[in-house]
């Protein structure tokens, strides 16, 4: 979900502690706590602006199942989302392995590109189909999602759309950076990225209910002032 820019929810925030204790740990699957995955249906809202003040623009609301399920006789976390603006633009059918969140299986279909891709990774096979029936999709587009694929498994990676359930799985510490191989199959070469815990922040709720939360930055160096931030639950892990 790497062209996400902001997320709403209802809440507030004051900034508190900062971290003082820098550490660099690259992820592997022993640092991986699938104990803290939560399971369920999360619904969240994207929306582009321009500027901090500027106005919500493309505002989408993303729906996100998460269950165990059994998948060719072997367990398997299943992970759905739908994104819809006046209709559905986007669909996701992702199936990962209940040990190390690695990949099994990535179903996805944007509308606006048109067609849907499959990338079986017990198979190391990799499907494209255009939405219409008498149209092929580009033989460019074609090879170089199959090369990218073929390449993610040099080394052990996360899928980087379904970013926000990788967040929970994380061991946290103050201050500590996160290097991540994320692949977003067929958008691209698996690639090492940073997310930093800069400190902690207060997330109040409707309730009043005071949350207290780390928060992961990540900063895209390929294009200036773009960046990401996470606020996490240090009690549930659950990103709000």
């Amino acid at each position: 979900m790497r062209s996400v820019l902001t997320f709403i929810a209802c809440i507030t925030l004051s900034m508190s502690a900062i971290a003082k204790t820098a550490d660099t740990l690259k992820v592997q699957p022993g640092d991986i706590d699938m104990k803290a995955l939560q399971k369920g249906e999360y619904g969240y809202i994207i929306y582009n602006t321009k500027s901090k003040d500027g106005p919500a623009m493309r505002t989408t609301l993303v729906k996100i199942s998460v269950e165990p399920q059994m998948y060719h006789n072997k367990p398997a976390i299943i992970i759905k989302q739908e994104w819809d603006r006046d209709t559905v633009v986007h669909s996701a059918y992702s199936v990962f392995d209940p040990k190390d969140f690695s990949t099994i299986e990535h179903d996805t279909w944007w509308k606006p590109l048109g067609y849907s891709m499959k990338f079986d990774f017990g198979a190391k096979k990799v499907t494209y189909k255009n939405d219409d029936p008498n149209k092929n999709v580009p033989d460019s587009v074609v090879k170089k999602g199959t090369d990218d694929f073929n390449g993610s498994f040099a080394k052990y990676n996360l899928n980087w759309h379904a970013d926000l359930i990788v967040y929970q799985l994380l061991p946290y510490k103050e201050n500590r950076t996160f290097i991540i191989n994320y692949y977003d199959p067929g958008f691209g070469k698996a690639e090492e990225v940073a997310y930093t815990v800069s400190g902690s922040d207060i997330l109040s709720g409707r309730d009043g209910e005071k949350i207290d939360c780390r928060v992961l930055n990540f900063t895209d160096k390929d294009h200036p002032g773009t960046y990401e931030r996470f606020w996490i639950s240090k009690k549930t892990k659950e990103v709000l």
